[in-house]
């Protein structure tokens, strides 16, 4: 029997729902080490619960199934993703220092964000290839939802005369595409090499695709990323 005095500690709804939502996050993570070790098809819900050290109640309440927990663990990856390229766009500003910048901050941070979470994201962007229809949809509306975002940019610049470039739609997809390929192509790698030590040529690559050319001696040989904004080698071609 409880002791007369004894009362329970009085949680506000919002102190409740950062609890749901702490461990929420928590299965998320461990599911995260499970799938980056075992792969999506060999990692089974009971791994989860001992990486998590949770019951399987706990783990129905928040999602139905292992394949709505990896959903949810892509749209995340995903969102970074898109974070990172908002927060590259947002520091342009219509004139070719800005697109250097913001291409170059697009491209270098992106491929830092793929690094950092290798074998996630190989399972994410290549293992769980055909996980199921719906999912195929998702990734494929993902894909447009970026693609979109920079063609809307890009149509405006060329309005402004900005860049060089004969259709707003097509630069904005091979743009996209040309980091997706890029980052895909790496995951695939047997060998263990540096993704970021690639931005460089493929900030070079898109800044050209635009109009914007890069002038000075092996360009690819002197020239980190993170320099590109701190030099004066680029100029807005002559249209």
């Amino acid at each position: 029997m409880l002791d007369k005095d004894f009362t329970m500690p009085y949680r506000t709804p919002q102190k409740i729902q950062e609890m749901k939502d702490a461990k929420r996050q928590h299965i998320l993570e461990s599911a995260a080490k499970v799938f980056a070790e075992k792969g999506y098809y060999q990692t089974k819900v009971a791994d989860i619960l001992c990486q998590a050290n949770i019951s399987t109640g706990s783990f129905y309440f928040y999602f139905n199934n292992k394949e709505e927990l990896f959903e949810n663990l892509y749209d995340e990856m995903i969102q970074t993703y898109i974070s990172v390229l908002q927060e590259a766009i947002d520091t342009m500003t219509g004139n070719a220092d800005s697109i250097v910048e913001s291409i170059t901050k697009a491209i270098t941070l992106s491929l830092q964000t793929f690094q950092t979470k290798k074998e996630l994201a190989r399972i994410m962007l290549i293992s769980s290839v055909g996980l199921s229809a719906e999912f195929e949809k998702k990734r494929t509306a993902d894909h447009q939802r970026i693609s979109l975002a920079f063609e809307e940019i890009f149509r405006g610049l060329l309005q402004k005369n900005v860049i060089k470039i004969p259709n707003a739609k097509v630069a904005a997809v091979l743009f996209t595409g040309s980091i997706y390929s890029l980052i895909t192509h790496w995951l695939q790698e047997s060998t263990a090499v540096d993704l970021v030590q690639f931005s460089t040529p493929l900030i070079v690559y898109n800044l050209q695709a635009l109009g914007i050319q890069c002038h000075g001696p092996d360009f690819n040989a002197i020239y980190t990323a993170s320099e590109i904004t701190k030099t004066n080698h680029f100029h807005k071609e002559s249209i």
